[in-house]
């Protein structure tokens, strides 16, 4: 991440820093000690984390990746996607 600023950067501009849409650090004494992120991206990554944590998932990804298995079209009106 290219937009890293120190505790006090961030406390004098939070308002400002949240309303870009970037992800940032907060460091304190050159240490990074926060990542925030749109809210987009976070909810990106905790299903991405879900998909991993996933067994079937991943086995049904590993299987496709190997070529065992077809890739099938995906039914966006199913929860499940049809699968």
């Amino acid at each position: 991440m290219n937009f890293t600023y120190s505790v006090r950067e961030a406390r004098a501009n939070l308002t400002k820093l949240c309303r870009s849409g970037r992800r940032f650090v907060i460091s304190n004494r050159n240490r990074p000690v926060v990542v925030a992120l749109p809210i987009e991206d976070f909810e990106a990554l905790m299903e991405t984390l879900d998909v991993l944590a996933d067994p079937a998932a991943m086995k049904a990804i590993h299987a496709a990746r190997s070529g065992k298995t077809k890739y099938r079209p995906l039914d966006l009106t199913d929860e499940n996607l049809g699968l």
